[in-house]
């Protein structure tokens, strides 16, 4: 019988909440759209099944490849080769039956893997370094240069290295080629390169320190990677490297089938800014170094401005983009100790106290003083646009003029928002079209100039459509005109 290349036969050990271990053999699976394992189907009798009961923690189990301690498998004393991981464990078979013979072996169950781990421990590793593969793919303009343009294009490219300086950690950009010619899926060897990035202290650094700060860095260029390729970064492997020990571990997540990518729309592929994308990670990824506490919040941010241009519904999208400003704006005002209060709270209670006491004297109803205390309890804040303008106003001169532009005729932007959360009906589909296109190219310069790389200039095209359409309807229109029907894209 001819052996599958995504098949392999191994013994697993499972470990339940107690630590006690048991013993299955097992089947793992690699299926078309996965690089690495993403399945184990574990077969045995009755006996094996009923064995097995209670194992699980909430459905979530540990396990490790079995390794025979009788096989010698290298000459090194400190070589070791483990395999292990953990996944969700669930029954798929019986084991007894009509059609079943008594002590039959069957596959009673199976294990999604949600993340395997190899380790590897032997002489001549050395470290540390750390190397980070991510999905979704990055459009074309994931640029890793090289000195040799002539030469032919490598497995493993590299680029050249970045130091951070604030942070002792340099970094470069990767482009990893997986072949791949499953003849399940395809008759063709198929070339898929992967993204990545590799990460070296630049200071002596102990092994756990370094491995938390390269942590932090890669979660820092995920944030910023969100925002450059307006999709959500998925980590599909990270390599650790220390002196004697090498460990890979690999995330179960779906590779995206192929499919031509169309040209013909700005707003999905025009890049929000030009220039290099290593000066850009460098100098966020130095300010977020800043920002520990609003890191989360700034990916929140980013998120909902990637979601804008991946929702099919223009309404949704637009409301996505403007609470990724809404985000924004809170942790622009964390960081630099501003509030949403536009009266101090002492100040505003002294304030209500007197005004209620007015009010007292004055005929009302019940139902009236309710309403009047109501309004006269809650604090007064900042509007959302308000908000906008003080951030708008605090950047440096060099990066503030087209943003002010864009806050011209901003709060329809806003009043937009305001209407689809509310349930109401947009009238006109092309004014909210201009007013999410306005939304994004805002958060792109707040955003840019927020991390210090407002000089990273973007194509421009997004204000020139704004500009034109602003002009084109701030002559009086006819009643009719208002009078819109949906496009049918919308």
């Amino acid at each position: 019988m001819p052996s599958r290349p995504f098949e392999k036969v191994a013994s697993i050990q499972l470990t339940d909440a107690s630590g006690k271990v048991r013993t299955v053999s097992a089947l793992i699976h690699q299926d078309p759209q996965y690089l690495y394992a993403n399945r184990i189907s574990l077969i045995g009798t009755r006996e094996h099944q009923v064995g097995l009961l209670g194992f699980s923690r909430d459905g979530v189990v540990d396990w490790q490849f079995h390794t025979r301690s009788d096989w010698k498998l290298s000459e090194d004393p400190d070589y070791a080769h483990i395999q292990r991981g953990t996944g969700i464990l669930r029954s798929i078979g019986m084991t007894q039956g009509v059609m079943i013979a008594e002590g039959s072996i069957q596959p009673f169950a199976e294990i999604e893997i949600i993340q395997a781990v190899e380790q590897l421990h032997a002489q001549g590793i050395n470290g540390p370094q750390a190397e980070y593969l991510f999905l979704q793919r990055p459009k074309e303009d994931w640029y890793v240069h090289r000195r040799s343009w002539l030469a032919p294009e490598p497995a493993r490219l590299a680029g050249p290295w970045v130091r951070i300086p604030a942070l002792d950690l340099r970094f470069r950009l990767l482009r990893i080629a997986s072949h791949r010619d499953d003849e399940r899926i395809t008759q063709e060897r198929e070339r898929i390169e992967l993204p990545g990035v590799e990460i070296q202290p630049t200071a002596p650094m102990e092994d756990s320190l370094f491995f938390a700060a390269a942590e932090r860095l890669w979660f820092s260029f995920r944030v910023l990677l969100a925002f450059r390729y307006r999709q959500f970064v998925h980590t599909l492997a990270e390599f650790k490297k220390s002196d004697g020990k090498h460990e890979a571990i690999w995330h179960s997540i779906r590779l995206e089938p192929r499919y031509r990518r169309s040209r013909s729309s700005h707003e999905a592929y025009d890049p929000p800014f030009h220039g290099r994308i290593e000066r850009y990670l460098a100098k966020g990824a130095a300010r977020l170094a800043q920002m520990e506490p609003q890191r989360e919040l700034l990916h929140a941010a980013a998120f909902g401005y990637a979601s804008s241009y991946t929702g099919s519904v223009i309404e949704s999208s637009h409301t996505a983009c403007v609470e990724g400003i809404e985000r924004l704006i809170e942790a622009f005002e964390q960081v630099n100790g501003l509030t949403r209060e536009r009266i101090d709270k002492k100040r505003w209670r002294t304030l209500g106290r007197a005004v209620r006491k007015q009010v007292r004297t004055v005929e009302a109803t019940q139902c009236e003083r309710e309403v009047i205390n109501r309004v006269l309890s809650e604090q007064p804040n900042l509007r959302l646009l308000q908000r906008i303008e003080r951030m708008t106003q605090s950047l440096p001169p060099k990066w503030r003029k087209r943003p002010i532009k864009l806050m011209e005729g901003a709060e329809a932007m806003i009043t937009a928002r305001n209407q689809i959360v509310h349930g109401s009906m947009i009238p006109d589909y092309n004014k909210l079209q201009i007013e999410r296109l306005r939304a994004q190219t805002l958060f792109e310069w707040l955003w840019l100039s927020f991390f210090g790389c407002g000089n990273l200039q973007d194509s421009g095209w997004a204000q020139y459509r704004i500009t034109n359409y602003m002009g084109d309807n701030s002559a009086p229109r006819p009643v009719k005109d208002f009078i819109d029907t949906p496009s049918q894209n919308a």
